[in-house]
Formats: C-alpha cells, structure tokens, sequence
C-alpha cells in the first residue's frame, strides 16, 4: 500500500512554541497573508512545509495564495 504524503497543518500557537517564534508575530502575517494558511471557522491552519519555506525565503508574499 502507498503511503500518502499528508500536509502537516498546524494552529499559530503550535507553530509559535516549535518554532519560537511570538504569537502575535504568526497572527501578523497571517492577517498580513504572507503565509500560507486555510481558514478553518476563526481559526487558520498553517501547513508546516510551506510556514518553513517562508522562512528559509523560498516564497515571497506574491507567492502566496490562500
């Protein structure tokens, strides 16, 4: 059987303590909408692989699309 290649979707506050960075940093570029995000009710999931490609600065805010 294949094993699919699920996309790791995290809450601002799981991605805040992982990574270190301030929550109301992630909030600011969600709101902003320089990450990648879903909407989910009021909350946004942000996926993982795309949040660390951001960081590395292999997207840029064009790039992303919600």
């Amino acid at each position: 059987m294949n094993e699919m290649n699920r996309p790791i979707m995290m809450l601002p506050k799981q991605i805040s303590e992982e990574f270190g960075i301030p929550i109301y940093r992630i909030r600011k570029w969600v709101a902003e909408g320089r990450i990648v995000y879903v909407p989910c009710g009021r909350r946004a999931l942000i996926n993982k692989e795309k949040f660390v490609a951001f960081l590395n600065g292999e997207l840029n805010s064009e790039a992303v699309a919600k």
